[in-house]
């Protein structure tokens, strides 16, 4: 039997406060089971052994369920129903009898095709999906949509993203921000498999640190969402989900060269181990190095990187009612850039300015269910996790300190009200964060602790009528009451509804409210490497205490969105129309705000009026056979009220930005093209700016587009080679740092407005090994 022992969080570090009750219950939590939803119970895949996330599972009689994202589906029994379908667009449906089967099942599902004289059909997954059954706005992107990109980590499987945009980082820290619904990315909840993803002071470069190509899939979730992981998600929860030792590779490789400097290395094995026990173990190794200063400021473009992240899992599965999953990461990120050498028209300080980053990180988490109940429809589950995160970074002479240690649990219960049409979830949430944080000699440390419940009821209705139209309805109404010890008493009140007036169409509405507890420092990484110096507060914050300095105040906010959902058979090919509207108001903010005095950057809370409100509206489109096209528009109007300027754009958020892919997705060859155009973005005030620094920077940045160019060639079953180009028109920001000529002893030196890509013209080559 496989035990983990109840001093795991002694044994590494990763305790707060030593409470003897609350190691009890972490080693009663690791032992008790996880997961459970129906007696009916197993896993769907494609024939490449891919999780078929979204397909259908329904009686012939009506009413059902679909996969999940980790291909696992739990259909409840329903009294005189015997027989049921698996379906999914595109691939052969699959009928069962429930006295011929034994459970769990492992369902494959097949390509589609029939042939009639010289006529064939067949229907493809592109790997991107906007569900028409999904009860919430909820955007899948498959590994096969992953292998469209270089991708080798989180970050860039956005790239070809109408929902997610990547900003293009910065040439000091190196690191890249996602924006959703025209905000950034610190207030859209991370969770990887449904639990925290490397949060709090690892959250800067949280997306750098997972591998793309250990990634089985991506649930972007729009706007107001699930309560049962927290109510962090103000503008909606990217979720991603690692391969499984279950279904995964025996073993995968992936090699990758850039002409950056950059070269990785991944390697992911699986083993089952005995009938129950499978695993599973992934390593990364990434290496950048480079000298190039293509503006001549005397700083790196791009730091260099020295990147290694392991993982060791262990799933067990099994026939006696109860599962459970146990996973160990460890992360060693260091990154080297600055100033080269100083300048040799007469800088001052003659030492360079150098940046070094040292992040470590440390994370064991697991689940553990039961589904043995009497009532099928029953289930209950938990996830738990620890972890502990180290930073030592230096910018310039600013040295800037850091570790965390967290505890988290989540406890889930799943259940019916008399029938499949009104089902409840409720949960549980505890969560501890022991932040000790320092900048220079100023303290930014805090100690918070969270606990709440939730509850979610969900009324689903379909039309049951024999030979009428088909049309359902959903409803989902969730409330969340969260006590926070330093921001108080949290109330998130959340509802979505979907209609569908017939099989092609879905109409969805959302609205809720969220919360998140802001990070002072690591939110605003990219301004600690300045001339600046950072204030916390004005005269009007209460939030200030000597015990919790790091802590300002939670934000809050409401979300409120509407989507349309269209699919449309277009001479014999599928098209899909979306359209998404949402906007965000707060009420509680951290304004940063650079635009008060030349030498400060202004941390305090918002006082009046703030606001996104975001339009998308995307195609996509087999215009032939084998050939995909993406086109899509996003306009973002974004604004915050400053202390001093009023209600203003923020800045570095374009108000309009497009995208369009054209991708061949034949059985050897395989190509994808994409551009990006990015509209015109407000940049802070530099009329304070001494006139003696060269200051090429417009008020307003100019709109730009961006060229990328992936190729594939898959030589046999086992072997695929890749190359490509990013950046292909050589788009490049020239004097993106001001006053680089003496950072040190000038009279304003800054790297944060930065709209465009710094480095030009990008080539990669990679090749990847899979046995199955």
């Amino acid at each position: 039997m496989f035990v983990l022992r109840p001093l795991l969080f002694n044994e590494l570090s990763l305790h707060l406060r030593p409470r003897p009750k609350l190691l009890n219950l972490f080693a009663f939590i690791l032992l008790f089971p996880y997961f459970l939803t129906a007696q009916i119970h197993g896993d769907v895949v494609d024939e490449d052994d891919y999780f078929m996330t979204g397909a259908t599972v329904s009686w012939l009689e009506g009413g059902g369920t679909t996969v999940d994202a980790e291909g696992k589906f739990y259909l409840d029994n329903v009294a005189g129903k015997d027989r049921f379908r698996i379906s999914y667009l595109g691939f052969t449906t699959r009928e069962f009898w429930l006295d011929t089967l034994t459970f769990p099942l492992n369902v494959v599902l097949t390509e589609a095709g029939t042939s009639l004289d010289a006529v064939e059909v067949t229907a493809r997954d592109n790997g991107r999906s906007a569900s028409l059954l999904n009860s919430r706005n909820i955007e899948s992107i498959s590994s096969k949509e992953l292998r469209k990109a270089p991708c080798c980590s989180l970050a860039e499987s956005f790239e070809n993203s109408p929902v997610v945009d990547l900003t293009y980082g910065d040439p000091l820290t190196g690191r890249r921000e996602i924006q959703v619904l025209g905000l950034k990315g610190n207030y859209t909840q991370l969770t990887l498999e449904k639990r925290p993803m490397l949060d709090g002071l690892a959250s800067p470069f949280a997306l750098d640190l997972i591998p793309g190509p250990w990634v089985e899939g991506i649930q972007i979730g729009k706007g107001s969402g699930s309560l049962e992981n927290g109510a962090q998600g103000i503008t909606g929860e990217i979720n991603t989900e690692l391969i499984k030792p279950p279904h995964g590779p025996k073993l995968y490789v992936n090699l990758f060269a850039g002409s950056q400097g950059r070269g990785e290395a991944n390697v992911l094995m699986n083993h089952q181990i005995s009938p129950t026990l499978w695993l599973g173990a992934a390593a990364h190794a990434s290496l950048t190095e480079n000298k190039h200063d293509f503006d001549f400021d005397r700083f790196k473009d791009m730091p260099d990187r020295r990147t290694g992240v392991g993982l060791l899992r262990l799933f067990r599965r099994g026939t006696d009612n109860w599962e459970g999953q146990w996973n160990i990461l460890g992360v060693k990120d260091r990154r080297s850039g600055g100033q080269q050498n100083v300048h040799d028209h007469g800088q001052p300080t003659l030492n360079p300015y150098i940046i070094e980053q040292d992040n470590q990180s440390l994370e064991v988490w697991g689940k553990t269910g039961y589904y043995g109940f009497a009532k099928p429809h029953q289930s209950i589950g938990l996830i738990y996790s620890g972890s502990f995160h180290k930073l030592n970074n230096q910018y310039g002479g600013e040295f800037h300190r850091g570790t965390q240690r967290s505890g988290y649990f989540n406890g889930l219960y799943h259940t019916q009200i008399g029938n499949e049409n009104h089902q409840l979830a409720l949960g549980g949430i505890a969560r501890m964060d022991d932040f000790t944080e320092t900048l220079g000699s100023r303290d930014f440390s805090r100690g918070e602790s969270t606990v709440g419940v939730s509850g979610e009821y969900t009324f689903r209705w379909e039309e049951a009528k024999e030979g009428a139209s088909f049309r359902a309805f959903t409803a989902i109404l969730g409330l969340r009451a969260d006590r926070h010890n330093l921001g108080g008493d949290q109330f998130s009140p959340r509802v979505n509804l979907k209609y569908n007036p017939n099989e092609a169409t879905a109409i969805r509405l959302s609205a809720g409210r969220g919360w998140r507890s802001p990070n002072l420092l690591v939110d605003n990484l990219n301004w600690l490497p300045s001339s600046r110096e950072i204030i916390v507060g004005n005269e009007s914050d209460t939030g200030l205490s000597a015990e919790n300095p790091g802590f300002l105040g939670l934000e809050t906010a409401w979300n409120y969105g509407i989507n349309l959902t269209r699919d449309f058979i277009v001479k014999g090919r599928e098209m899909q129309v979306v359209l998404d509207v949402f906007r965000t108001e707060f009420q509680n903010q951290v304004i940063v705000d650079a635009e008060q005095e030349l030498a400060n950057l202004r941390l305090y809370q918002l006082d009046g009026a703030s606001y996104a409100n975001s339009l998308l509206f995307s195609v996509n489109y087999e215009i032939l056979p084998l050939i995909d096209v993406k086109l899509a528009y996003k306009y973002q109007d974004v604004k915050q009220t400053y202390a001093t300027n009023g209600l203003r754009d923020v800045p570095l958020t374009p108000r309009h930005r497009a995208l369009a892919t054209v991708g061949y997705d034949g059985a050897r060859f395989k190509a994808h093209l994409n551009y990006q155009w990015v509209g015109e973005q407000r940049l802070i005030d530099f009329d304070q700016v001494p006139e003696d620094i060269f200051l090429p920077h417009p008020q307003t940045s100019p709109a730009f587009g961006l060229l990328s160019l992936n190729l594939t060639y898959v030589a046999n079953a086992k072997t695929e080679f890749y190359f490509g180009g990013e950046n292909l028109t050589n788009r490049r920001q020239r004097d993106a740092i001001i006053g680089a000529w003496e950072p040190f002893d000038g009279g304003y030196f800054d790297a944060t407005q930065v709209y465009q890509p710094i480095f030009g013209a990008r080539a990669y080559a990679g090749v990847r090994w899979t046995l199955k």
